[in-house]
């Protein structure tokens, strides 16, 4: 594994059950659909838009598409809202916790009378047969790859050609060093499990290329609704113009142009863990 190795001190449900108990980290529980109820956060990520413009990915590049696998699953938002709107869904997640595991995801889609094939693998070692699925849904999972080489190219052995890769909201860094470290260090989750980790551009690029995928589209910061959740072009425009910076140039500029000045500059920013999606169409 590339990155930094932490030996965790507690596991993945006990560090979100910690950081459920205290009051400051509502919100981040809360944008991360890992709240208490489960029913909740997969209506909420089925009806955001992220996951709008994640089935319009889907329709221009896997258009007629039918099984779909969710890679890792967590606790079902992905599989809930793919079930729901119609795809035949296989869920893989390793983790068998009822709070954020296999548990999580079949209690969502028992309550919802929805059907989907759950199964306990990693990502480096998928349990299907070559070309099973015409789409494979990645939401912040390659980053947390043991080997990323190996979990790519099993995502290329699965899909059927023409099939698509949708690999979302990927950490990336400058470097294994101080952007790593800078990353890390700043993540409270990774602080009680050890979990986190992130590779560069280059690592992912290249690891999408030796599978032999055809990169189709690559969106960065700030580039699509997938990347910019949990804040909305109203939310970014508040930040924005509420900074420093932007509060000054408002004095002299309309909004709209410190809007964009803003969106133009975080775009160029090099902070560690931004946000890049694959969109990748095996061969």
């Amino acid at each position: 594994m590339i990155g930094k190795v932490r030996t965790p001190s507690y596991t993945w449900e006990e560090a979100i059950e910690i950081l459920r108990s205290e009051p400051k980290y509502d919100q981040l529980i809360y944008d991360a659909y890992l709240t208490s109820d489960l029913r909740e956060n997969c209506r909420r990520f089925a009806e955001s838009a992220e996951f709008a413009e994640t089935l319009s990915l889907i329709e221009k590049y896997r258009s007629g598409a039918r099984d779909i696998l969710d890679m890792p699953a967590g606790n079902g938002i992905a599989t809930y809202a793919l079930t729901r709107a119609g795809f035949n869904v296989v869920a893989v997640e390793p983790d068998s916790s009822a709070s954020v595991g296999r548990g999580a995801i079949e209690t969502c889609l028992s309550k919802a009378g929805l059907n989907a094939r759950i199964v306990d693998a990693f990502g480096e070692e998928l349990p299907f047969e070559a070309e099973s699925f015409d789409v494979v849904y990645v939401r912040q999972g390659l980053h947390h790859a043991q080997d990323l080489n190996a979990m790519v190219a099993q995502c290329a052995r699965v899909l059927r050609p023409g099939g698509l890769l949708l690999a979302c909201r990927e950490h990336v860094v400058d470097d294994y060093g101080s952007s790593l470290r800078d990353f890390l260090n700043a993540q409270v989750d990774h602080q009680l499990y050890g979990g986190e980790n992130a590779f560069t551009l280059a690592d992912y690029r290249a690891s999408l290329v030796r599978a032999g995928f055809e990169v189709a589209l690559e969106m960065g910061p700030y580039d699509s609704p997938i990347n910019l959740h949990p804040n909305t072009p109203e939310i970014l425009a508040a930040k924005i113009c509420g900074s420093t910076p932007g509060k000054i140039l408002s004095c002299m500029l309309p909004k709209s142009i410190v809007v964009k000045l803003g969106i133009w500059q975080l775009k160029r920013s090099n902070r560690p863990g931004r946000l890049y999606s694959f969109v990748a169409i095996a061969k």
